[in-house]
């Protein structure tokens, strides 16, 4: 098994071994904001709270650069490093922001709402955007909501390498972490609280190509983070907790065989908080 990076509702980004389930904090916000994002690149380390960016040394995890505290927050999510620039889904203004290495912004990429041609009043979060990733040249960006109705049909977002829009398609409902592994599409699909109103099968856990692989009990756990190495899929999350009670909410890991998507073990822990971004440390 190999060592994660995990990004806290804390606002931690905590080194954790799932062999031993030894952890320890790395880094630690000073924002009092959950840590989200989180993309390890050369000899850095890039993580983001709801509304900044750091650029850490991997070799001991101290400050290189950060950006302002950006207010309001454009609820930064997840982020990727491609050819010297970093893609950040900003969730609340429905964007792609991109920056330089050195966390300058460079430019920024407006997502079109579900249907241009019609005459509605969208919300500005109208896709709720989770991550973005690049995969044979064209980007896919996840759209946690992606028609018109919130906590339905999930979808994805195909780019060329300018963002410009070539295609949408349904994939799963309330999906995180969009990726592809072994050449298959494979997401995290959850389920809200029972207050929101679902309009998808109360159902979670790891989508491929369509089709629920894994599952666990929807009102134990809500995972965001996914990662892989050669023999085990990490699917991170939190325990379901009320949302001004989040804060508090434990950590939880389903490690998964990568071959058969078998539950291999699972991890809870008081000390770690619910998980929002994870990685294979480099």
């Amino acid at each position: 098994m190999s060592e994660l990076l995990l990004a806290t509702e804390g606002g931690q980004i905590v080194a954790f071994d799932p062999s031993t389930y030894q952890h320890s904090c790395v880094f630690h916000s000073s924002d009092d904001e959950a840590m989200m994002g989180i993309e390890a690149h050369g000899e850095h380390l890039y993580v983001a709270s709801l509304s900044r960016i750091y650029k850490l040394r991997l070799s001991d995890f101290s400050k290189v650069a950060e950006t302002e505290f950006y207010e309001p927050t454009p609820d930064f999510h997840q982020m990727q490093f491609y050819d010297g620039r970093l893609y950040v889904t900003s969730t609340k203004v429905n964007e792609i922001w991109i920056y330089d290495g050195d966390l300058q912004l460079v430019e920024t990429h407006v997502i079109a709402p579900p249907n241009p041609k019609r005459r509605i009043k969208y919300k500005k979060n109208y896709n709720h955007l989770n991550n973005i990733i690049r995969h044979e040249g064209r980007f896919y960006i996840d759209l946690n909501w992606l028609a018109q109705k919130q906590y339905a049909s999930s979808g994805v977002l195909v780019c060329d390498e300018n963002l410009e829009e070539i295609e949408r398609f349904e994939f799963g409902w309330e999906t995180h972490d969009f990726q592809f592994i072994d050449g298959k599409r494979v997401a995290i699909c959850a389920t809200s609280d029972k207050g929101k109103r679902v309009k998808h099968v109360r159902r979670s856990g790891l989508m491929v190509e369509g089709e629920l692989v894994f599952e666990h009990d929807s009102d134990e756990a809500f995972c965001k983070g996914l990662c892989y190495d050669d023999e085990f899929i990490y699917l991170c999350g939190g325990r379901k907790m009320e949302r001004k009670h989040r804060k508090k909410s434990n950590s939880i890991i389903y490690i998964l065989n990568r071959d058969d998507y078998s539950l291999a073990r699972k991890f809870e822990s008081t000390d770690i908080k619910a998980v929002k971004g994870a990685i294979i440390r480099p």
